[in-house]
């Protein structure tokens, strides 16, 4: 009987945990449907494409979500198939906040060299450097590391949203200028929807004027993406001295933490500066006035000409082993030399069809008319984008010109053909660092489906090996006469036929670059063949080029030449000189603005770093006009730059207070640059380069 009466108590017992349950998870989900009611309203304001996105959404078939006894949600992981969360997930990830503020992540950059960097051209840019760069040091030597989270941040990056019950207390705890949150899984965040207050925090986003960015079921590549670009776009200091906040462990975000890691030097790359920027100026206009073969993207190859073999020759080592491959096949292709390949290929009796050069310096123009004699280029036509040194184009018989994006003089040729034709000329993307951009970034936007990378190595296996040795870097006896140039510490890649190679950060961005535009062509029928035996190229197929099977016999060498020299370009016949348009007025304005707002009074952190948002986002405010687009990009560069060992130097040392004077000290340079810079663009704006070097034949 005492067995019995047991029985039922436990049966009685079950059935109220039960009716407890029931009523707690119809409590939970009567507060949970309002909440999600709210939070998609609120993303219909903030994200419309969220909203788009989850308004009718479908989790998968294994979603569960669970109420735990305390009335709070629960999620299975995916990964893990156990609970999220314990039982007390507010007390858990309050608990896991506090733990991560006091041992961050943080990722700093040692900028410590930046005092050192060699004047070699005697440019504004290097000397502002410098002057910066040693307050950096004085700091770094007289003030303890800064390893806190502040107050007030540049950068907030949150990988995993789960169910959302870290993003309030991270959010009260440090604002952030940017805040970047990716989630892998969609899942997730649509859960997220029920037990988060999404609403309040987008309110208390906007009102703090961070800028914030959600990224939800984004891969691993597009999450550094992501990253990536806001580097290019804002500036290194949005990720360089950002505050990482892991909640989950997941295999995308230890992949993409990973690749950041691995490619952070990417993040430092590309920007251009000052004195860049008025070379690109006076370039163009120089270029202008010639009334080149201007690129013409409106022209579709015919079809049989689109599928004619073009064979990119740089002058990486591995060209040695196919260079005579090249020869015996140039009648049946077109063969295109990055710059310094030309010598290679002349020195085996083979012509060019097309010369490549990148480099806008007048060294560009010494080396050609040095290395290259006058018959041989006379035979060579010459693609440049706008901003090569002008009297380049005159060194051969005839020359086609490509405008390049995110270029101050590109924005000025793109406005005076507006104001004539009302068309927009078009630019070609992925086109730098290296020369091998350069013809890649021609040829795939010109249409051909069919191109073939020799001596594209982004790389080297023997350091003393680093270019081809039939080109003029290499005497008679394959000595080397010139180093290669390296900016950067070696590593070690994956090579295109699954060997190790050699390379650094510059000719690494080149190959990732090369990534970008295979990529950007996905849509198409384009395949590109890598038969370099260097770093491998993520969407060019590996092929030896003793498996090149070569059979269009569609189109002659001959026609396919005239047809994109005759159809694909075009000349602009500009009426008016693009120097009219260069607005030094507004410049000036730009620049009296900005030292405006950073002469606004520091007292600590939070105020130096809102000066420097403030100024770089009304910089920024320019970007959208077509009429001062090319005094954005003048200072662009240069702001970057600058404000990314600005931020740096006033996050990394010190506390709140003590960092202010050398802050303040390092500011005075940068503002004393915006001083001089409009009298600097009045006087240069027509100034070409006059960096030159004197080759040994």
């Amino acid at each position: 009987m005492d067995s019995l009466e047991k029985n039922l108590r436990d049966v009685e017992d079950k059935l109220e945990k039960l009716q407890d349950k029931i009523a707690l998870e119809e409590a939970f989900t009567e507060k949970a449907n309002v909440r999600y009611e709210q939070n998609l309203r609120a993303f219909e304001k903030y994200f419309p494409d969220i909203y788009q996105r989850f308004i009718a959404y479908n989790p998968k078939q294994d979603f569960q979500l669970d109420v735990n006894p305390d009335g709070t949600a629960n999620i299975l992981d995916y990964d893990t198939q156990v609970p999220m969360y314990s039982q007390t997930p507010v007390e858990q990830v309050n608990a896991q906040v506090k733990e991560t503020l006091a041992n961050p992540e943080l990722s700093r950059v040692d900028l410590s060299s930046v005092e050192f960097i060699e004047d070699t051209a005697d440019f504004l840019h290097v000397r502002i450097m410098n002057k910066v760069g040693k307050v950096y040091n004085k700091a770094k030597d007289e003030l303890e590391e800064n390893l806190l989270v502040d107050k007030a941040i540049p950068s907030k990056v949150i990988f995993g949203i789960g169910l959302g019950y870290h993003l309030q207390p991270l959010l009260e705890a440090t604002k952030a200028s940017y805040i970047t949150i990716f989630e892998p899984n969609e899942d997730y965040f649509f859960a997220s929807l029920f037990s988060f207050d999404w609403d309040a925090y987008l309110k208390q986003v906007d009102d703090d004027g961070s800028y914030l960015y959600i990224g939800i079921g984004d891969s691993e590549e597009d999450m550094y993406q992501t990253l990536y670009q806001r580097a290019k776009n804002i500036g290194a200091f949005s990720v360089s001295n950002s505050f990482f906040y892991l909640h989950y462990k997941s295999r995308s975000v230890a992949n993409l933490i990973s690749k950041i890691k691995n490619n952070f030097h990417q993040f430092f790359m590309g920007w251009g500066f000052f004195d860049d920027a008025l070379m690109s100026v006076a370039h163009s206009i120089g270029v202008a006035e010639k009334n080149p073969n201007m690129l013409d993207l409106s022209v579709k190859l015919p079809k049989s000409i689109e599928q004619f073999p073009i064979f990119i020759v740089a002058n990486g080592p591995s060209l040695d082993k196919d260079i005579e491959f090249i020869k015996a096949h140039q009648d049946k292709v077109i063969v295109v030399a990055c710059n310094s390949a030309s010598t290679a290929l002349l020195a085996r009796g083979i012509y060019p069809d097309f010369h490549v050069a990148l480099e806008r310096t007048k060294q560009t123009y010494d080396f050609l008319e040095t290395i290259i004699s006058e018959e041989d280029r006379q035979k060579i036509n010459l693609l440049v984008l706008n901003v090569m040194y002008p009297e380049v184009l005159d060194l051969f018989g005839w020359s086609g010109v490509a405008l390049k994006g995110s270029e101050p003089g590109t924005m000025l040729f793109q406005l005076g053909i507006f104001l004539q034709s009302k068309t927009l000329m078009p630019t070609i993307g992925y086109s730098n660092p290296l020369v091998g951009n350069t013809a890649l970034s021609f040829f795939a936007h010109l249409g051909f489906l069919d191109i073939y990378l020799f001596g594209v190595d982004n790389g080297y296996v023997d350091e003393t090996h680093h270019h081809s040795k039939a080109s003029f870097y290499y005497d008679d006896k394959g000595n080397s006469k010139l180093d290669s140039i390296k900016m950067g510490a070696e590593f070690e890649v994956e090579g295109n036929f699954g060997q190790t190679v050699i390379t650094e950060p510059f000719l690494f961005t080149g190959k990732e670059q090369m990534d970008r535009l295979i990529n950007s062509f996905s849509g198409t029928n384009l395949q590109c063949y890598n038969c370099s035996d260097g770093a491998r190229i993520e969407g060019a197929i590996p092929v030896r080029s003793s498996d090149i099977i070569l059979g269009n016999d569609a189109a002659t060498k001959e026609q396919v030449i005239n047809f994109v020299k005759e159809n694909s370009f075009k000349k602009p016949n500009l009426e008016a000189s693009l120097a009219d348009l260069l607005s030094f007025d507004v410049f000036e304005q730009i620049c009296n603005t900005m030292i405006e707002i950073l002469e606004q009074p520091i007292n600590d952190r939070e105020d130096a770093l809102k000066n420097i948002i403030d100024h770089l986002r009304y910089l920024m405010s320019f970007r959208t006009g077509e009429e001062y687009l090319h005094l954005y990009l003048i200072l662009e560069g240069e702001a970057l730059y600058i404000n990314s060992v600005l931020i740096s130097l006033l996050f990394n040392f010190g506390d709140d207070k003590n960092i202010i004077p050398y802050f303040k000290e390092a500011l005075e340079h940068w503002i004393s640059f915006l001083k001089v810079a409009p009298e600097q663009y009045r006087e240069r704006w027509n100034t070409l380069s006059d960096h030159n070097f004197i080759f040994e034949k």
